[in-house]
């Protein structure tokens, strides 16, 4: 744009110039004749002088005309160039104001990475505490299980502790009934002998003081029956095996 300009100008001033110089160049020098005699015809020297003046004001009028042309282009490349050098002008004061806000921005934007660093920590530390929570509640399911498998394994015991406890009151109270019981058969079969013997040692007193004597007997074998067999009165070996058994 500052080229065309400058061109424009340069013209306009070619242009001026050109108009001087031939205006200077026809005008007419007055000169005397070598005799010192007037001109011939005075009308026809000033027919030529008037032709002369209005060809050089036409050219005038003309080269007035392209001068006033240059000039109109010459302002409107001045107004575009003024428009331009205006918003040149805005655009660097604009600029000039972001460059005065710049220390803020920068200000700001170190302030938002540290701020995004110290994000950055806090979600490492949930991360971090996530993965404690996420262990703390396995090893909770596990001692849930651990808990669940005791007191299944707990009342497991107590119900098979209270079966042998059940097993043992029976088997100790069938023994003290077979205890009560062969004790009586023992009373009843001391009692019964001692009753065979008095009948005996009564017939032998009574042969003795008959006959002087006394007679040999044939003792019959005595069949021993299971019911018959005397169960000792000890029963620390049973209490003992039944206490052994009852323990899980």
């Amino acid at each position: 744009m500052f080229e065309s300009l400058r061109k424009n100008i340069q013209s306009v001033q070619d242009g001026i110039t050109a108009g001087l110089q031939r205006l200077s160049s026809g005008a007419p020098t007055p000169t005397t004749p070598p005799d010192g005699t007037l001109p011939i015809s005075l009308h026809g020297g000033g027919a030529d002088l008037l032709t002369m003046y209005q060809s050089q004001w036409a050219t005038m009028h003309h080269m007035a005309l392209q001068n006033a042309k240059l000039a109109q282009c010459v302002a409107d490349d001045i107004s575009c160039l003024t428009e331009e050098c205006e918003t040149q002008h805005s655009q660097l004061l604009e600029l000039r104001s972001l460059l005065a806000h710049l220390p803020n921005i920068m200000a700001q934007l170190h302030s938002s990475l540290t701020t995004i660093g110290h994000v950055r920590s806090v979600l490492e530390e949930v991360e971090m505490g996530l993965g404690d929570l996420e262990a703390t509640i396995e090893e909770s399911v596990m001692q849930e299980e651990i808990l669940d498998m005791k007191m299944k394994a707990t009342l497991l015991i107590e119900c098979r502790q209270h079966k042998l406890n059940m097993l043992h009151n029976e088997l100790s109270a069938q023994h003290r009934e077979k205890l009560a019981a062969a004790e009586q058969r023992r009373e009843e079969d001391r009692r019964m002998r001692l009753e065979t013997f008095s009948e005996q040692f009564q017939e032998d007193l009574k042969n003795y003081k008959e006959s002087g004597t006394v007679g040999d007997r044939a003792v019959a074998p005595v069949l021993t029956k299971l019911e018959d067999v005397m169960v000792e009165d000890d029963s620390s070996a049973l209490e003992s095996f039944l206490q052994d058994d009852s323990q899980p």
